[in-house]
């Protein structure tokens, strides 16, 4: 597969349209992000990147430029071990890696590449074209890698008409998006067409995207079962675990608003068979930390506190440590899929680690991943539910999940497309 797309008919007014759209809409968006500001979300010094206002030189070397875009923290660490692997093969080849949010871009940062000038980061400005039209010039990148389900109209309609190869991994059409998307499929072909290599996530996925009439399409590969198991400070662990003692840790992980009362009720009704039971809540946005400290009086990572002999709960609004507490934990329970609409989160983070999983009723976005893993995963449909998984007191340990190719195919496929455009 690999098509190059012409800037048809419909890709000018198009466009033309989503620029006027952008232009009108600069006065909500700067209160927009004003308001991201004050709730947390967005950091001061880094406003002028929303706006594409670089927030650092562009490399002076003669180098290459390839442009990777991954929405948060999960696309960012599944395309990281890629990422590795290209600046590896490929000596003078610079990679400028876009999140759209700052949890994204601080794990970017962690990455050895960042401190050497190699791998830089921005946050991905707003999708108005006449900023993307601003970021492009500035970055210059050769190609675009994409990932997951980010088809924003104003990149890929300026990339169509500037000719940019453009490339969709771990590319997903959830059941949720594909509803969305039937009232206007012309539209999501039309936006998809500025593809030029799609790698869909699963076979589900490729099947909803044919249901489109869009291909061809490569075969089905998840970077997310590629991925290594998350980092973790095993001199933290050490300490934590002396400050704890012998109780048994249960992690609820990237939960979402509705969900922390259900599995904290679910929690003290194990409590009562279980003394021992420490439930500890990582909300998905850290930002919720402190409020959910304050509603469930419990202690919280972020001040410092660790909880005491009478602390049933405890609150991890701190980033970059889910791995740490998955090594702590006993059982692990995979938020955004307790209530509707969820989608859930990917269960194979705690599998890494061998740890007995739950999963709520609503995992939609990770079905085919589910399926294959079925044997290590135990669905619970509520709080009932939650309740006897938690009290069971001897889980049998599941198998660690095995890495597939989907990592070398993406490179391989980079390699041999984008990157053959320009000599190194």
């Amino acid at each position: 597969m690999g098509r190059y797309p012409s800037f048809t008919p419909l890709a000018a007014p198009l466009l033309t349209i989503w620029s006027l759209i952008g232009h009108a809409a600069m006065p909500w968006l700067r209160r927009h992000t004003r308001k991201r500001l004050q709730q947390g979300r967005e950091n001061r010094t880094r406003l002028p990147e929303r706006f594409a206002r670089a927030g650092m030189p562009r490399p002076s070397h003669d180098g290459p430029l390839l442009w990777v875009h991954a929405a948060s923290v999960g696309e960012s660490r599944c395309i990281l071990p890629v990422v590795s692997q290209l600046l590896a093969d490929s000596p003078k080849l610079t990679i400028l890696m876009t999140t759209a949010t700052l949890t994204g871009g601080e794990t970017v940062a962690a990455h050895p590449a960042s401190h050497t000038g190699r791998l830089i980061h921005q946050l991905i400005p707003y999708d108005a074209p006449h900023l993307l039209e601003r970021f492009m010039a500035y970055w210059q990148p050769i190609g675009l890698v994409l990932t997951e389900s980010e088809l924003w109209p104003g990149l890929l309609c300026l990339s169509r008409q500037k000719k940019l190869p453009v490339m969709l991994l771990n590319a997903r059409l959830s059941p949720r998006s594909a509803a969305r998307w039937r009232w206007a499929s012309p539209l999501l072909r039309h936006l998809l067409e500025a593809c030029h290599w799609i790698m869909p996530r699963s076979m589900d996925d490729a099947q909803a995207f044919a249901r489109f009439g869009i291909g061809p399409l490569l075969p089905p590969a998840d970077l997310k079962e590629d991925s290594p198991p998350l980092p973790f400070d095993a001199s933290e662990a050490v300490t934590l675990r002396r400050q704890l003692g012998e109780r048994s840790i249960f992690v609820a992980a990237s939960t979402h608003p509705g969900e922390e009362e259900i599995i904290i009720a679910a929690a003290r009704q194990a409590k009562k068979e279980r003394p021992d039971l420490l439930t500890v809540i990582i909300p998905r946005h850290p930002e919720r930390g402190k409020e959910l400290a304050q509603t469930h009086q419990a202690p919280c990572r972020s001040k410092g506190q660790v909880p005491g002999g009478g602390d049933d709960v405890w609150i991890i609004d701190t980033l970059g440590e889910v791995g740490l507490f998955f090594q702590l934990a006993e059982r692990v329970f995979i938020g955004n899929s307790l209530v509707p609409p969820g989608g859930g989160h990917n269960p194979l983070e705690s599998l890494h680690f061998r740890r007995p999983t739950a999963i709520g009723p609503y995992m939609q976005n990770w079905t085919a991943l589910c399926a294959r893993h079925a044997g290590s995963l135990h669905p619970v449909e509520h709080q009932e539910a939650l309740a006897r998984w938690l009290k069971a007191r001897h889980l049998p340990s599941p198998r660690p999940p095995q890495q597939n190719q989907a990592g070398r195919q993406a490179i391989r496929l980079i390699k041999d497309t984008i990157l053959t455009k320009k000599a190194f």
